[in-house]
């Protein structure tokens, strides 16, 4: 199903939004652009822009964190998955543990140490900048098309929830039409707070919005517990007479997606990677002082990041409450009600993923009905702003400043950063509506979110490899990255290419395994060339020539140089002088 049907399938002609919701939105927008004109006057130079100073509060750059990667997908679909595996999808945070000590010991000590203001001038230090190059690029690559599946799936809620009926806005279809006004007032809004006021604005609303999309899951669980006189105790009672999808806890078969074992490592890489290698996330980190402020931060972003988790696992029992007890919906809801419990999984997985905004549309009070929507709009905005700000950093930290040949002023640069914000925004807002009308004909909504986190894996596992592994080189790490993108893009899209499924969950562990192991063998293999070299003389005619024809490939990796960029030294502060330079 295409993402343009499934869109018609959750549309109805009831419910939308009020005077009073409309007002509730537009104070919340309008707050958001107040609060980026206040805050632009304090960016005197890109260093304020894109890291805020490196002097914002440990707390709202956590906040801002989780704000940053929750999309709305998620805020919506969180719920969801309640009815399809009860309280057991909370079992994916089983490997958060190991996220914190990974980021905790290894990246923010190692990241914070080299005081960078985009994460990949690290790779040209350790490497040279044809890895910094391919790095900036897939980072790049991935927040593109992260960016544009959020807002269009966001988008798409948002208009069977507020059901406008636009048809006067650039098209004479409705369904256009709000899809039309719905992206351009995400992306606009969001564009302009985040090229006054840079990185700070970011974090500043990332902050108000987090709490409004807290404040919109407690106001759906009141209103339920209102309007059917129960609580948590009666849902969690309800929910065990309900008959939920087995999941089983490992399996060896790599086509099955829903396992624990593999929902878990999937969790966990993805978040090893995002913390360790994603220009997102790492430029959090850095607007902070120090380690400990570092520290602090991810630490209230886990600490958020679960206490929403839990949040939004109680909206999914307080919907199931609502809408499966027999006398309390009506209308469209009933519709519903019958295809959560029909035999058929694909009208089922429909009916999931259609309750929350449906019942925001028809049962929510006017007003909270439009908060809810501003936490909706929050969740799409957050991930606009994050993304053009970290990409605007990076094509001017890793390509414009690099290869700028004269030394621009201060206000020129800032003017410039500016100016690549605002464009990447726009750029967005173009690509999502194009992929929305390309929907119609194709799945493009699904084959881009299988395919965006094809670079994640490679991503983490460059980084990796330049923190802990000495043979490394940019001959053996550039061509492991590239064919780790290539397991990556295997994996995704298994069906496509092979006529066979892959787990999705498994795509960011088997291409970051695929990165390492690469790049492992070829610093193996030119260790047994110079042996060879070495044992056998007869050789040395032959691998004389190979070294001609493959200077930098089969070059001796022990460089002290770059070596002294590994993370042992970096951490024991041996590359300070170097970095104050």
């Amino acid at each position: 199903m295409t993402f343009a049907e499934s869109s018609s399938v959750l549309k109805t002609s009831s419910g939308g939004l009020s005077t009073l919701d409309g007002v509730v939105l537009g104070l919340y927008l309008a707050a958001m652009l107040v609060m980026g004109y206040r805050i632009a006057r304090k960016n005197a130079s890109t260093e304020d822009f894109f890291v805020g100073g490196r002097d914002l509060p440990a707390w709202a750059v956590g906040i801002s964190l989780i704000a940053s990667l929750l999309s709305t997908i998620t805020y919506l679909g969180m719920p969801s998955e309640m009815f399809r595996t009860g309280i057991g999808f909370l079992t994916r945070q089983l490997g958060l543990p190991i996220v914190l000590l990974i980021t905790w010991f290894l990246w923010i000590p190692f990241f914070m140490r080299l005081r960078l203001t985009s994460a990949y001038e690290y790779l040209e230090r350790r490497f040279n900048y044809p890895t910094r190059v391919i790095a900036a690029g897939f980072c790049i690559c991935l927040l593109l098309g992260w960016m544009a599946v959020v807002v269009l799936t966001a988008s798409g809620a948002m208009v069977e929830i507020a059901n406008l009926q636009l048809d006067w806005f650039f098209s004479s279809d409705s369904a256009d039409a709000d899809m039309h006004a719905v992206i351009l007032g995400i992306g606009l809004f969001s564009v302009l707070y985040t090229t006054l006021g840079g990185l700070r604005a970011v974090v500043w609303t990332d902050v108000v919005q987090f709490f409004v999309l807290l404040v919109g899951a407690l106001f759906t669980m009141g209103v339920i517990a209102w309007k059917t006189e129960s609580g948590l105790g009666d849902w969690l009672t309800f929910s065990k007479g309900y008959t939920f999808e087995k999941v089983e806890w490992f399996s060896w078969d790599v086509t099955n997606r829903s396992t624990v074992f593999s929902i878990s490592l999937g969790m966990l890489f993805w978040h090893a990677c995002t913390h360790g290698a994603n220009q997102v996330a790492l430029q959090r980190y850095f607007a902070v002082k120090d380690v400990s402020a570092a520290r602090r931060s991810f630490l209230v972003n886990a600490l958020s990041s679960i206490g929403l988790g839990v949040l939004l696992a109680g909206v999914g029992l307080a919907l199931m409450y609502f809408v499966l007890n027999d006398g309390f919906v009506s209308g469209d809801m009933l519709q519903t009600q019958e295809q959560l419990q029909s035999g058929d999984l694909a009208e089922r997985t429909i009916a999931q993923k259609r309750v929350f905004p449906q019942f925001i549309r028809l049962y929510l009070p006017s007003g909270m009905r439009g908060l809810v929507i501003a936490a909706l709009f929050a969740a799409a905005m957050s991930t606009i702003d994050s993304g053009a700000n970290s990409i605007s950093t990076i094509v001017t930290v890793d390509f414009l400043r690099r290869n700028r040949k004269e030394t621009s002023s201060v206000q020129a640069e800032l003017k410039v950063a500016r100016i690549l914000t605002a464009s990447m925004g726009l750029v967005i807002v173009a690509v999502t509506i194009w992929l929305y009308h390309l929907s119609k004909e194709t799945n493009i909504i699904d084959l881009c979110q299988r395919g965006f986190n094809c670079f994640l894996g490679p991503l983490g596992g460059l980084f990796v490899l330049a923190m802990f592994s000495r043979k490394a080189t940019s001959a053996t790490v550039i061509p492991a990255v590239l064919v780790g993108e290539a397991v990556g893009i295997g994996g995704s899209y298994s069906k496509d290419l092979f006529g066979t499924e892959f787990s999705t969950h498994l795509v960011v562990p088997a291409s970051w395994l695929a990165t390492v192991t690469v790049s492992l063998f070829f610093s193996f293999l030119v260790v047994v060339v110079d042996w060879v070299a070495r044992a056998v003389p007869q050789t040395s005619n032959a691998i004389a020539f190979l070294k001609r024809i493959f200077p930098t490939f089969l070059a001796t990796p022990n460089d002290p140089a770059s070596q002294r960029w590994m993370w042992r030294p970096v951490v024991n502060g041996e590359t300070d002088s170097l970095i104050d330079q």
